[in-house]
């Protein structure tokens, strides 16, 4: 396809316009043919005149009394999805930049921007579903709301019990959040899992790079990862025939469409391909004091020691 169309076909799914008929489902939440047909995932739940989100839709509730902390759960109830949304389209950029290219290898640019903005909506969606649940459902064990905070209770000296700030992995958040937000219980060997927590683990690379293993990115691996994400909100959405994140569909129609476009492209570190003979002398900035002069001298010590020499 020309590029302009594939621009055109992209701006479609990422901002669609909205018909004669937009105040029938204004969420655009649809799922795309590919959840029932590659995944084999059961959407029948969907299909009801109450869709989620709309205000006849047993989900969908009334803040009846005064909440002070509602007001800025309200004020980033679209963060999530908002991420979501500006990694996909960090993605389509890479896209439209490498399309046609004779070369498909790059320097880092977008893919591993993707990787943590993407993640960053994940984490996002679990924090703020958390807040929610603690906030409608009192029934929540103290120690698990204070897990699902990132925190822990501990008895001080005096017998009183106080919350002490502890980080928990995301997952394990998430798995408490299905556990006692929806009575769902997390199957660890499950697919769907083992796609996230892979996910997790390429997150974990560029999070805290292992800078002695260099790697490259390519532009399915993004994709992959990013499925792979959505996926571990949508598999157990469908299993309770309850959204969990309203606009996930959305999100996944167009991660679709991005994945029909995007040609095959790596991003890697500049020097990932240098071959460095054994015997090869090369430099390295290294502004420490106290280096070791023999083994890494620089001009000055070179020109000493060749003076010496003579």
């Amino acid at each position: 396809m020309d590029i302009e169309d594939i621009r055109t076909e992209i701006e479609g799914v990422v901002d669609p316009e909205l018909g004669p008929d937009d105040d029938v489902r204004p969420t655009l939440d649809l799922p795309h043919d590919r959840l029932e047909t590659h995944h084999g995932l059961d959407l029948s739940y969907l299909k009801t005149y109450r869709w989620e989100g709309s205000t006849i839709h047993p989900s969908t509730r009334t803040c009846a009394q005064p909440e002070p902390t509602m007001k800025p759960l309200t004020h980033n109830v679209d963060v999530p999805k908002a991420l979501f949304e500006a990694a996909l389209r960090l993605f389509a950029d890479s896209i439209l930049a490498y399309h046609g290219r004779s070369e498909h290898k790059g320097d880092l640019r977008y893919y591993p921007p993707v990787v943590l903005t993407f993640w960053s909506g994940f984490e996002t969606f679990v924090r703020f579903s958390s807040e929610i649940l603690l906030l409608t459902v009192p029934s929540v064990p103290p120690p698990v709301a204070a897990f699902l905070r990132d925190s822990v209770l501990v008895v001080e000296k005096d017998g009183t019990v106080k919350p002490r700030r502890r980080v928990h992995p995301v997952l394990d958040r998430y798995v408490a959040l299905l556990r006692y937000g929806y009575g769902y219980k997390v199957d660890r060997g499950a697919p769907f899992w083992q796609r996230l927590d892979q996910a997790k683990n390429l997150r974990d690379y560029y999070t805290h790079l292992d800078v002695t293993e260099p790697r490259s990115l390519s532009s399915a691996e993004g994709l992959d990862f990013m499925e792979s994400v959505l996926l571990g909100i949508i598999v157990p959405s469908v299993q309770l025939k309850r959204t969990q994140l309203l606009g996930v569909y959305h999100l996944y129609r167009i991660w679709a469409t991005l994945e029909e476009h995007a040609e095959h492209f790596v991003e890697r570190p500049f020097f990932h391909d240098w071959v460095i003979p054994e015997t090869q002398r090369f430099s390295l900035y290294c502004p420490f004091e106290g280096v070791d002069r023999q083994r890494f001298p620089n001009s000055d010590d070179e020109r000493e020691h060749g003076d010496e020499s003579d």
